[in-house]
């Protein structure tokens, strides 16, 4: 006897309307979770053209029966719930019955099942709203699903889609997220006849976490393991003074459903509140275990929302599971012995109490940016090769006289300069991304980038997703100088970098330019690149200028053809003009 029966009119009508088929990864979501939902412990998906031709999903689950193929197409058939009160505790992924329907109403769909129970299976196949065939077929236990040339029938809505890569990419980020929920299950992704992801299944989510990420990751993490009644909080998040400067590995599961939630993230930043560095973001991977019937996941079209009964609660539990884990930890940053100068009494309190250089600083010099922050931006014109550290002061004193004066530096962050009409507020960092832009464009028009080979390449991790970038733009990385060598899995051996970066920034830089951003602020994805490089590079906030290099940037800033903004779009310079501060103080010559 079948599973899948029509859902009552009274039942159907109070399910939050779904969300049409929008791109490839809206089907292969849904076909993931049916997937998941019978059972499977293999699951693999391939795509032709980022699936725009192809997505075919296979999986080792329960299969369906011959009652069950007859009705599996009709809008509202589910075997996961029958009843009004079963959406009040909602066990499974999918529940509403409408993902086969949806799809196949916009695409050509071909589904072999069976369940095991006998010799052979069921093929349909369908093309848009017919059915086309219904036959037996051979087939081993579980269900493949084919859909191909999606939105054949909707021309105007197939425009509407992104690059082959933009959708792959949401595919693997899908499928990460995935595969992170369910680590006892084995993830394959092969794109155009090339294998994206493949994740054998494995016994813990530190494991999963390896796999995708790396072992840099993973050290970076503590696990989290909180009970209260019927609320578990498990899982990883960072160690004390670990973070990130963003929240791409913040993923959040309830009942091992991924979902975003803007309070579970306020949670556990708050949770981080005096045991992470400023600017720094933790990362976690919390799987939140509660009562069915304590949180309603039918608000959202997309099932990525959920509504908790009672989220002050949930908001305390993930609190308690991170104190609980960080009272193990050491509480005391470590000293990066290379990395770090332990901090003086002088640079105490002249640049961190004052905030401004003192004339003693200026007169004396004060440590100023590293090598490889500064060396770029420092060379001669004409010289582009030969950036180098220690050569703002050279180049400084065979300059002109800027057409503005330098004061100091203010909270290390900001440059104050006057001149006889204005005062000016430099971001030291924006300032120095503008003018490293500038230059990386002179040597891209110049044809002038060397690379440098490494003498003990870095062997480094890169996530699916940043291999999916990497095999995008390797020809543009591999024209600046940048070069990887396969190790085996996730590993890379950086084997040369451009000459114009210090040996110990280079593997950072790479590794920036292999997360994802918009390319609407540029015009290519070269200038992307170079945007991206010139950030990476840049002096940061919070380092102590001497006044030669101050001058330096003041200088080299006023002469880009843009000095208001750096490349990204965000503001580099304030000007507060003469004549409003005589105004403001009273002392406008009448």
């Amino acid at each position: 006897m079948g599973r899948i029966k029509l859902l009552l009119p009274e039942v159907a009508s109070k399910i939050a309307a779904g969300e049409v088929v929008e791109r490839p990864v809206s089907v292969v979501k849904e076909l993931v979770e049916n997937s998941l939902d019978a059972g499977a412990t293999e699951i693999k998906v391939e795509l032709v053209d980022g699936g725009k031709k192809l997505i075919r999903v296979q999986d080792n689950g329960s299969g369906l029966t011959q009652e069950d193929v007859a009705l599996c197409f009709k809008r509202h058939a589910t075997s996961k719930i029958s009843t009004e009160a079963d959406l009040e505790r909602i066990a499974t992924l999918g529940f509403r019955g409408e993902a086969l329907a949806s799809i196949s109403a916009v695409s050509r769909v071909t589904l072999k099942t069976s369940d095991g129970s006998g010799e052979r299976g069921y093929q349909v196949e369908r093309e848009g709203e017919k059915l086309l065939r219904f036959i037996e077929s051979a087939f081993p236990r579980g269900t493949m699903v084919e859909v191909r040339d999606l939105f054949f029938n909707l021309p105007a809505r197939r425009k509407f889609l992104r690059s082959d890569r933009s959708e792959l990419s949401l595919v693997v980020q899908f499928l990460t997220t995935m595969a992170l929920a369910f680590p006892g299950v084995k993830f394959v992704l092969v794109s155009n006849n090339k294998e994206t992801i493949n994740c054998p299944a494995v016994s813990s989510v530190g494991e999963r976490v390896y796999q995708l990420f790396g072992k840099k990751v993973l050290d970076n993490l503590m696990s989290l393991d909180y009970e209260e009644e019927n609320y578990r909080i498990s899982g990883l998040s960072s160690r004390p003074f670990s973070g990130r400067l963003d929240r791409q590995h913040q993923f959040f599961f309830v009942n091992r459903r991924p979902v975003k939630d803007r309070m579970l993230t306020a949670a556990l930043t708050q949770a981080y509140l005096g045991i992470l560095e400023k600017q720094k973001n933790p990362e976690g991977f919390i799987f939140l275990d509660i009562p069915f019937d304590q949180v309603d996941v039918n608000v959202h079209p997309a099932k990525a929302e959920v509504r908790f009964r009672d989220p002050q609660r949930v908001f305390r539990l993930i609190l308690r599971a991170v104190d609980m884990a960080a009272r193990e930890e050491s509480l005391v940053k470590p000293i990066l012995v290379g990395e770090e100068k332990p901090e003086t009494e002088e640079t105490r309190l002249e640049g961190k109490e004052t905030g401004f250089l003192s004339q003693q600083t200026i007169s004396q010099g004060a440590s100023g940016p590293s090598s490889g922050e500064a060396k770029a931006l420092l060379a001669p014109e004409g010289k582009p090769a030969s950036f180098r550290p220690g050569v703002i002061a050279e180049t400084a004193s065979e300059r002109e006289p800027a057409p503005i004066r330098v004061l100091g530096q203010y909270l290390n962050s900001y440059i104050i300069a006057v001149s006889e009409e204005a005062v000016f507020i430099i971001d030291q960092h924006n300032a120095h991304e503008r003018i490293l832009f500038e230059k990386f464009r002179q040597l891209e028009e110049k044809r002038a980038w060397t690379a440098r080979q490494m003498l003990f390449p870095p062997v480094i991790d890169l996530t699916p997703k940043q291999q999916l970038v990497y095999r995008e733009i390797q020809t543009e990385l591999e024209s600046l100088g940048f070069r990887l060598e396969p190790m085996g899995g996730l590993s890379f051996a950086l084997k040369e970098y451009p000459d114009i970066f210090q040996e110990a920034e280079a593997s950072a830089i790479l590794l920036s330019l292999l997360e994802e951003e918009e390319e609407g602020k540029f015009q290519s994805r070269r200038e992307k690149i170079l945007a991206t490089m010139a950030c990476k590079a840049a002096v940061k906030a919070g380092k102590v200028l001497t006044v030669e290099e101050m001058d330096f940037l003041a200088s080299e800033l006023f002469a880009t053809e843009n000095p208001g903004l750096c490349p990204h779009g965000r503001p580099v310079v304030i000007r507060l003009d003469r004549s409003r501060i005589e105004r403001t103080l009273g002392r406008q010559p009448e």
